[in-house]
Order: C-alpha cells, then structure tokens, then sequence
C-alpha cells in the first residue's frame, strides 16, 4: 500500500529525543485501512528522492496521547533534505511491520527502542528497493 500524505506541525518531542520526525497528515485512505497500527519500516520518497524510515502509525501514549499519529523519522537525512519539505506530497510505501506501538515509563527507554527500530529498519530495507 502506498500512502500519499503532506506534513502537518509537530510537537517537537522527536527533535527533544534525536530522533527528529516528519509529523504527517493522516490521510483519508488510512481511516478504517488495513495498515495496522504500529511501528513499520518504510521507504519514504520526498520530491523524488527516497530515504529509508522508521514509520509510526498510531497512539502516542508514552506521551499520553490516545489520539493516532502518523509520524516517520528519515534515517541519514540531513537537515538540508528537509528545507522546503513542508506542503510537499510525501509518499510512505510500508514495507514489514516491526512491532506494536509500546508504553515506555521513560524516555530513555522510548529512545533505547528507536535506536533497535532504526538498525531493523536498515537491515529489513538494505535489501529492498523501490522504482
């Protein structure tokens, strides 16, 4: 499934914990879809160019928000490949579903998690391409 979405204004708690994210529009496509919620590894295209990404679909409820998200963070991105980002299509093509979204008691442990997410994602894409 691919999704097709623009970024939307953030909280900046990605950016708090290094691993800043592109907080994305849930587009209507994902309303009752059969994308499950999680945290997925994905291949991101953002004015023709493709970057690997650790994607969240769902609650947030470390932060104790109930409410679904759709973020992803871009691995080996720069913060130049992210100028002029805002308003542009983002394309999210899913690629295999890592795990169920968690409630960490700290953010230490939230960001030890992402950092395992991040290598499985690159190990589960090293592999993959995309047209």
């Amino acid at each position: 499934m691919n999704i097709t979405t623009r970024q939307i204004r953030g909280k900046g708690r990605g950016k708090l914990i290094g691993y800043p994210t592109i907080n994305l529009e849930i587009p209507q496509v994902l309303q009752g879809s059969t994308l499950q919620e999680g945290i997925w590894a994905a291949w991101v295209v953002i004015a023709g160019k493709k970057y690997q990404g650790a994607l969240h679909f769902g609650p947030v409820p470390t932060f104790g928000e109930s409410a679904k998200s759709l973020e992803v963070f871009l691995l080996d991105a720069s913060d130049d490949d992210l100028v002029g980002v805002e308003g542009e299509a983002i394309e999210l093509i899913p690629i295999a579903r890592l795990r169920d979204i968690e409630n960490f008691d700290t953010t230490e442990a939230l960001t030890a998690q992402i950092s395992r997410d991040v290598e499985d994602v690159r190990k589960l894409l090293s592999d993959t391409t995309i047209g």
